[in-house]
């Protein structure tokens, strides 16, 4: 009587889990797969989709210089995004956990959220008033004579780099935020109690019981700067070498749906190799941390 007691009770609490279930399962799964068949599918002179099934489309991506400097380009520029959020979301998540004021953490909550709640074209395009040639930026720069005439400050790496971060800011600051705030203050006032500056507090207490949330972090920022293309286009130009654009010039302009899916499984994969990287430091770190 247990026993099938037991697995009736065991189904009734994984019964709420089913409508999210099937909404995963219908809306990401489904057209998951979907999109590895037609990325395993031929195609004839005109790109068209065709009967059966190849792999030239993943050789031509892993292979093809097109493919592969932009794959390539597309890392770099996400671990620098990633690390970039990592240095300037720590001091923001860490105020936003100690201020002692509460207008001062609302005011920090509410300059942290706000970009979340704007569409990501109008913050771009908001980039691109701000460093245009007769933007604030380059009036700025004009009327200190830093510079004779408005320099180009679209289209470069270093632009998109940056506008990028600030895209992605948010979403470290608040898994770093959420990791602070679970260090017990008792470790900060024994630190100091015993005679311990606050630099070694940080590299010694703080900074080791945070690295969970760092690698949290620098899972979503580096997953979402692999995939990101809206705010590059718009901000740099579709010349970029960034992979997302590619399978955005080969869904829209190529018109090769087989090859823009298999680079957008490629990309795929590598994040699921680097979040699986990530949070296998992370257990390992929070097991010495614990240890």
């Amino acid at each position: 009587m247990m026993g099938p007691l037991r697995r009736r009770t065991r189904l009734l609490a994984w019964l709420p889990l089913t409508p999210g279930g099937l909404f995963l399962l219908a809306l990401f799964v489904v057209p998951l797969f979907s999109l590895l068949v037609l990325s395993l599918r031929p195609t004839d002179a005109y790109f068209d989709p065709q009967q059966g099934f190849t792999a030239a489309q993943y050789t031509e991506v892993l292979s093809g210089r097109y493919y592969r400097d932009a794959l390539a380009y597309t890392v770099e520029m996400a671990l620098i995004v990633t690390v970039l959020c990592a240095v300037v979301g720590y001091p923001v998540a860490w105020l936003l956990v100690h201020a002692r004021s509460a207008v001062l953490r609302l005011v920090i909550v509410l300059v942290v959220v706000s970009p979340l709640l704007t569409s990501v074209v109008v913050r771009s395009f908001g980039w691109r008033a701000l460093l245009a040639a007769n933007g604030p930026v380059n009036r700025l720069l004009v009327g200190t004579r830093l510079v004779a005439g408005p320099v180009n400050l679209l289209t470069g790496p270093v632009t998109v780099v940056v506008v990028v971060t600030h895209v992605l800011l948010p979403f470290a600051i608040v898994t770093l935020s959420t990791a602070l705030s679970r260090i017990d203050d008792a470790y900060l006032r024994a630190s100091s109690s015993l005679g311990a500056r606050p630099a070694a507090t940080f590299l010694n207490v703080v900074l080791p019981l945070s690295v969970p949330g760092l690698v949290s972090g620098a899972a979503i920022v580096f997953s979402l700067a692999m995939g990101i293309y809206v705010t590059p286009l718009l901000v740099g130009g579709a010349n970029q070498p960034l992979a997302g654009l590619r399978v955005y010039d080969q869904a829209l302009r190529v018109f090769n749906q087989p090859s823009a899916a298999a680079m957008s499984f490629t990309l795929f994969a590598v994040s699921l190799v680097a979040i699986a990287v990530l949070t296998r430091f992370g257990h390992h770190w929070e097991r010495r941390i614990h240890d």
